[in-house]
């Protein structure tokens, strides 16, 4: 099958950097050309970096609007290789932030699927069985400052709130409920 369109996701520390960057340098190997673009990174081709918006149809329609663009004004002789902008980022932002349930969570999944079926997308799951082994493992590359910083978004917005989690542990559970929500989503 020919795509124009990778997406590694999983959960932080599960390898998504690591595989998007094997997968485009396998590609490249076979002399396809590859644009790889990490999460985060400024002038993201269909992402951005802050998700500052003040209201989730501000998000839905900004965001919806870079997956058009994207996929209007990508090299058609490329494979793009992305990580966390299909399921993570929207999860987190669906669920974590704005305490949505899992069906309109999916349903705005499915607007960005829809936006982008013409490049014919791969995605790529890697599944993390044990969540705070995964979490233990990245901090000792990321450090406190990312760990406080995701454990703060993850417990301090819509869901952890209303879940009553905090701390280390609050965010572990977040991580576990966005987990299984990510595999039902891809079961379909």
């Amino acid at each position: 099958m020919k795509t124009n369109l990778i997406i590694v996701e999983g959960l932080p520390g599960s390898g998504k950097s690591t595989t998007a960057a094997m997968i485009a340098d396998e590609l490249n190997k076979k002399g396809k050309k590859v644009i790889c673009v990490d999460e985060g990174v400024g002038e993201h081709p269909a992402d951005y970096t802050n998700y500052d918006f003040p209201d989730f149809e501000t998000e839905r329609m900004k965001i919806l609007e870079k997956w058009r663009s994207f996929t209007k004004n990508s090299d058609k002789d490329s494979v793009y290789v992305f990580n966390c902008i299909f399921l993570q980022n929207p999860m987190c932002e669906t669920m974590m932030r704005f305490g949505m349930d899992e069906a309109a969570s999916q349903k705005y999944i499915f607007e960005i699927f829809e936006i982008i079926k013409p490049l014919k997308p791969i995605v790529i799951y890697i599944d993390q069985p044990d969540v705070k082994e995964s979490i233990d493992h990245v901090i000792d590359k990321r450090g406190n400052d990312w760990l406080n910083a995701v454990i703060d978004y993850h417990t301090k917005q819509r869901y952890g709130k209303e879940k009553n989690l905090f701390g280390f542990e609050g965010y572990i559970q977040c991580l576990e409920d966005r987990k299984v929500s990510n595999v039902i989503k891809l079961s379909r």
